[in-house]
């Protein structure tokens, strides 16, 4: 079995050297590019989201590079993600590619994904997979603890570039880290990492709260590189959507730490009653948060088409009148220009700019 996995932020760097010593030959996909937009984009049905033409385009480089199985997340609810496998198994087989697709259905299930590390790995004793699974959600949780320090440092460093050299060594050394003592030694490394970076720990830079659909917030090639611009711009970035938490709220390997889900459902009311699929919840809960604790405004992103994050954005519309509080809506698909969305992002944080000088004046 060569197996592969589509991209989806840096979850690949959490399981691959993982899965690897437990006997599995892993094929991660090359990283998103243009090229894989246009093969996505060129074998999938035009009302499809970004992240669904991204992941397929994922699926036939790893086939092209001699993968033979694929993994794929499954889901369920109003997002179209729970149909995401079915759908993409249906078009590479009608593209002639032979290859079996393995569908983890049920996310929210502990014992599926722990049968899933057992069927795909040399693991066969039950507890062990469990103990593999739990390294693979801690690393992940790391990894997402790095970037925050990221977003942190950035906005702050003295030296030009000196955030970024530590944050691509931090997702190194913890990506190398197959067993829990190498990733506690590889988290000590990590913090060691940051402390040398010198940052001016007096400058108050504007924040910005990022939410919107997981996949398009948290893998960079499917917004453009939307994050690094900002941080380019000296804008510090709060995000409300990591992959870990929503890890979290389903399999509970952080146990102090509070349900996002849940949290986002008490701030939203009574804006949004009901959950309406996908990460809608948190973007209209999190817009109310990030609000009340002085976050000087909120980039909501989302792909073309995205039920869910449209209900949202029609909500967070009226909490930004109700609350005099600024929110810009960003929606991503092959047909995104760069220059365009470079500008809109610039006019944004000249907005918060004058506005948090206008609060000071007054």
């Amino acid at each position: 079995m060569k197996l592969t996995v589509p991209h989806m932020g840096l979850l690949s760097v959490a399981y691959t050297e993982i899965l690897r010593k437990h006997g599995v030959d892993m094929m991660p996909p090359p990283r998103p590019s243009v090229n894989t937009l246009n093969l996505g984009t060129r074998n999938s049905p035009e009302f499809a989201c970004l992240p669904f033409k991204i992941n397929l385009g994922n699926m036939i480089e790893s086939l092209d590079n001699g993968a033979d199985t694929i993994l794929m997340p499954g889901g369920s609810g109003p997002c179209r993600f729970g149909y995401y496998g079915v759908v993409q198994e249906q078009i590479l087989k009608s593209l002639g590619y032979e290859f079996n697709m393995t569908l983890t259905d049920n996310p929210d299930s502990l014992s599926g994904m722990v049968g899933t590390i057992r069927d795909i790995s040399d693991i066969k004793d039950k507890k062990h997979a469990f103990t593999v699974f739990y390294l693979i959600l801690i690393k992940m949780a790391a990894l997402d603890k790095a970037q925050s320090m990221y977003h942190w440092y950035k906005p702050r460093e003295i030296n030009r570039n000196e955030s970024d050299k530590a944050y691509s060594g931090a997702v190194r050394t913890i990506g190398k880290a197959t067993t829990y003592r190498e990733l506690y030694r590889s988290w000590k490394e990590v913090k060691k990492i940051f402390r040398d970076v010198k940052a001016d720990m007096k400058h108050k830079p504007l924040k910005v709260g990022v939410l919107g659909e997981i996949f398009v917030v948290i893998e960079p090639f499917a917004n453009m590189m939307f994050e690094k611009k900002l941080l380019d711009m000296g804008v510090e970035i709060v995000r409300g959507v990591w992959l870990s938490d929503w890890l979290n709220d389903r399999f509970r390997f952080k146990p102090f730490r509070k349900n996002q889900n849940k949290l986002a459902k008490k701030w939203a009311y009574p804006y949004l009653k009901y959950a309406s699929g996908g990460e809608s919840i948190e973007s209209v809960g999190k817009t109310v948060k990030f609000s009340r604790e002085g976050i000087d405004g909120v980039i909501h992103i989302m792909p073309f088409t995205c039920m869910p994050e449209l209900v949202a954005a029609t909500i967070m519309n009226r909490i930004s009148t109700d609350m005099n509080y600024p929110v810009l809506s960003l929606t991503f698909d092959e047909n995104v220009s760069e220059v365009n969305l470079q500008t809109r992002i610039e006019a944004f944080v000249d907005l918060l700019e004058r506005r948090k000088k206008c609060w000071k004046v007054s």
